[in-house]
């Protein structure tokens, strides 16, 4: 529900005096000053997601209030606000979640993944053959049918097969293998590799490749949700300053077009000269084009922003002015999210380190079979077969049962192809050794340069703020001044002007503030989901184990 001081902000009556806004500013600041960073926390409880919140209370920031009218002048009126209808940074990140289509093209990469595993295991698919023969005229006239199974395992590379063989009619005596008994022939073997094949071949390492593609895959999704994530952080705090800035360009021109009739009727009783009213309308043109390029730049984020922030179709949705958070959330102390213990986290969690360990693991496996490839390659087989039916010869050679064992030795002298792979595949994987290592670098210095730009934008703002109520403070003194003719319309612009900088400056560090924050969970590659459910993140997924015995 919103609160009667939102209320009383967002729908305001007569200014109050500037001197009882500038000493509530005063209040505040001096409430919300940073405190002297301690040393992170380093306890378990320190490093719970949930300390990424934005803010610890409804406590809320607003610049807007520095920008206001003396007790003679109304700032511009704002439309009923309701705060139901804000669009939150919550809301934002559970639609790039749900509906960005870039994330949703990563996830599609589980999908092909799986397409490419399963086309993987095709290689170990049981192979039927069958062929028959007829010849129907001349002198050896005869049929013959054949039917075999094949399989391929992973058990140490070993294939086994079995078969049914059918030759009847005539055939000639070196073709007598051909013929069979009259329900033919049932046989049944296998073939084993001994050194080259038996640990490793190209079939169980494409199989093993898809299972490491597979897992690759998640950390793709992770990397591309935190980009994501990261740029929708960024697009949300750039509108929500141009908000705000806009309202601070609005109450600015109020000041110049709340004044002009008085001065007005100060010219016409000849209390001053005609070039001030001319100066104030001249300034009223100036604040005018100021309101215009302020309505541009909320376009412009506005339209950035619906890249992000999608409808239940994946349509963008271009957020309203009316959705505009009513006020900045009140920052909180980054000593309260920091940790000693982040650096190690980020490099657990971070998705380029899983992505070139899992690299690594497929050149090691390219490079376990290069290395095989150098063994000679010494297959050994056993087939057994027993013919069925009556007797077709004489004498009965289809008769016994016959076990056969075969040898095959092969070996390239030079084996040049398999040592220049060997040498290609080990140099790839010491480049990428380097390259992790770099990495890892990269994710230590991207975390303190994140947790740098908090602690800097956290001290800002403290900064900031105290520069915003001074420039207050001055403006507030130079209109006494005017009053009394001790001063001008000149310097009351420029003070109204210095007033309304020292307000964007405000806004500014607040959203490079809440901007800072996302990249620092960003930099310890914490996703979105898992912050807002404020669960310990586990390390980084155990490495894809091999599908079968090597």
């Amino acid at each position: 529900m919103t609160s009667p001081t939102r209320r009383a902000r967002r729908a305001p009556g007569p200014a109050e005096p500037v001197a009882g806004l500038v000493a509530a500013l005063l209040a505040a600041a001096c409430q919300a000053q940073p405190p002297e960073i301690p040393a992170p926390l380093p306890s378990a409880e320190a490093r719970a997601l949930s300390r990424f919140r934005l803010s610890d209370a409804q406590e809320t920031t607003s610049p807007l209030d520095i920008v206001a009218a003396d007790s003679h002048e109304r700032v511009v009126e704002q439309p009923p606000h309701d705060a139901d209808d804000e669009l939150t940074f919550e809301e934002v990140l559970r639609s790039v979640e749900a509906q960005f289509p870039l994330v949703l093209a990563a996830l599609e990469e589980v999908e092909i993944a799986a397409g490419q595993l399963l086309a993987a295991h095709g290689d170990f698919d049981s192979r039927v053959r069958a062929d028959a023969d007829l010849a129907l005229e001349g002198f050896y006239e005869n049929e013959r049918m054949k039917l075999m199974l094949e399989q391929p395992t992973t058990l140490w590379g070993a294939t086994f097969f079995g078969g049914y063989k059918l030759g009847t009619g005539d055939f000639a005596v070196w073709d007598g293998d051909l013929k069979t008994r009259t329900d033919g022939e049932l046989s049944a073997g296998f073939r084993l590799p001994l050194l080259a094949g038996r640990r490793i071949d190209e079939r169980r390492l494409r199989v093993w490749q898809a299972r490491l593609a597979q897992a690759q895959a998640d950390p793709l999704v992770l990397r591309k949700r935190l980009e994501a994530t990261r740029k929708a952080a960024r697009a949300y705090w750039k509108w929500v300053a141009a908000g705000q800035k806009l309202t601070i360009a609005q109450r600015l021109l109020a000041l110049a077009e709340n004044r002009q009739e008085a001065l007005r009727t100060a010219v016409d009783e000849g209390e001053l000269p005609g070039l001030a009213l001319i100066d104030n309308q001249r300034l009223i043109v100036e604040r005018q084009s100021i309101l215009v390029r302020s309505q541009r730049g909320l376009e412009r984020s506005a339209i950035e922003l619906s890249l992000y922030w999608r409808d239940e179709l994946g349509r963008p949705l271009l957020p309203d002015p009316d959705q505009l958070p009513a006020e900045l959330p009140n920052p909180r102390d980054p000593a309260q999210m920091l940790s000693d213990e982040d650096v190690v986290l980020a490099q657990l969690q971070r998705p380029e380190v899983r992505e070139l360990e899992l690299e690594l693991e497929r050149l090691r496996l390219d490079l376990e079979q290069a290395e095989n490839t150098l063994l000679p390659k010494l297959d050994v087989g056993l087939a057994g077969s027993q013919d069925l039916g009556d007797q077709v010869t004489t004498p009965d050679d289809k008769g016994p049962f016959e076990l056969e064992a075969a040898v095959r030795f092969e070996v390239p002298l030079q084996r040049r192809a398999a040592r220049g792979k060997s040498r290609t595949i080990a140099a790839k994987a010491n480049k990428l050794e380097r390259e992790l290592q770099f990495v890892r670098d990269r994710i230590v210095a991207d975390v303190q340069d994140a947790s740098s730009a908090l602690r800097q934008t956290w001290l800002r703002i403290g900064q900031v703020r105290e520069n915003a109520r001074l420039a207050g403070t001055l403006e507030q003194a130079e209109r006494i001044q005017l009053q009394a003719g001790e001063s001008d319309l000149l310097r009351v612009n420029l003070r109204e002007q210095q007033t309304a900088a020292a307000a964007s400056m405000l806004v500014d560090v607040l959203a490079e503030h809440f901007q800072a924050l996302a990249d620092y969970r960003a930099s310890l590659g914490l996703p979105y989901d898992e912050v807002v459910a404020g669960e310990p993140t586990g390390g980084a997924p155990e490495a894809p184990g091999d599908p079968e015995p090597r």
